[in-house]
Formats: structure tokens, C-alpha cells, sequence
């Protein structure tokens, strides 16, 4: 538990998720995992259309593309920059990941995988108070949304909610 509260102290953490009513604070395991903290929120949805619809909704444009485009072939070594070339897809879609966008101004980033869209926010590594003051005023624009929220955003003991 003390690993929980490490950055961020637990009357912090309290103050956070009681002011948050839909994003949750994760704690990452860091290290040679290369991950960091967040505040992550999840939903669910059943058809590409729906996630296209709730992304334009929080004014992100997907790129689609026509056809198939190149892919890393598995067994073939790339480097970093070749690597970065290849588009990263959305399951069962045509079209790109959103990765890094804005909402309302907003640095955030935003994977859909596997029925899941899950938008994040943090600075680095870590998650500051400017961090939740923007997942407040994301979730103004959330609080609509008629897609599954779900709670935690992942099924892991590194989310802390109330």
C-alpha cells in the first residue's frame, strides 16, 4: 500500500478522486516497465461507428485510410524512426490510433483496443494538480457520453477509487 502513495500522498490521492467524478488516478509500476502515473478513463463500445461518433463528439478527427496500409511483418527487425512510419490501427478499422490529440485544448492520449477507448492525461511521467484540473473540465464535456464507463479503467490494483 505504501507504494501506492509514494508520489503522491494518500490525503492528495482522496482530495483528487473525491474532486473527479470519471477519471481515476493510476499508479504505475515505473521502472524497467517505462510506464508512468496517469488519470485514465475508459468506455466501452460495441461498433467502430459508436467510437467514431464519441471521438468527433470530443472534436478529434480520425485518419482513415482507404486501403490497407503497410504494417511491420513479424521476424523483421526495424529501427525506432523506420518503425514510427508504420500507422498503428484501431482493431477491426482502418484507421490510425489517435495517440497524442487535444480535447478542448487539452494534451491527452487517447488507445482503442479491443471494444475499449481510453482517454489519459499526465505530465512525463508523473500527474500534476494542473493534470487534474484539465480532467475536470474534460469530464464537463464526458458528462453525456452514453457509452459503458468503466470502472476502474483496467482491471488492476494500481487504480485508486474512491
Amino acid at each position: 500500500m505504501q507504494y501506492l502513495f509514494k508520489e503522491h500522498g494518500e490525503k492528495k490521492l482522496r482530495k483528487w478522486a473525491r474532486r473527479l467524478k470519471l477519471f481515476r488516478f493510476f499508479r504505475a509500476l515505473g521502472g524497467h516497465a517505462n510506464d508512468g502515473d496517469s488519470l485514465d478513463v475508459a468506455f466501452a463500445y460495441g461498433e467502430p461507428a459508436q467510437l467514431d461518433t464519441f471521438l468527433a463528439s470530443l472534436g478529434i478527427k480520425l485518419v482513415k485510410f482507404d486501403a490497407q496500409p503497410p504494417q511491420p511483418l513479424p521476424g523483421i527487425a526495424y529501427q525506432g524512426d523506420e518503425y514510427l512510419r508504420f500507422p498503428s490501427l484501431i482493431d477491426g478499422t482502418l484507421w490510425q490510433q489517435p495517440g497524442r490529440c487535444d480535447i478542448m485544448g487539452i494534451g491527452v492520449f487517447i488507445w482503442c483496443h479491443a471494444g475499449v477507448v481510453k482517454i489519459s492525461l499526465h505530465d512525463g511521467y508523473a500527474v500534476s494538480e494542473q493534470n487534474v484540473r484539465d480532467a475536470a473540465a474534460i469530464e464537463k464535456l464526458l458528462a453525456w457520453v452514453l457509452l459503458e464507463r468503466i470502472d476502474p479503467p483496467a482491471d488492476s490494483r494500481q487504480y485508486f477509487c474512491p
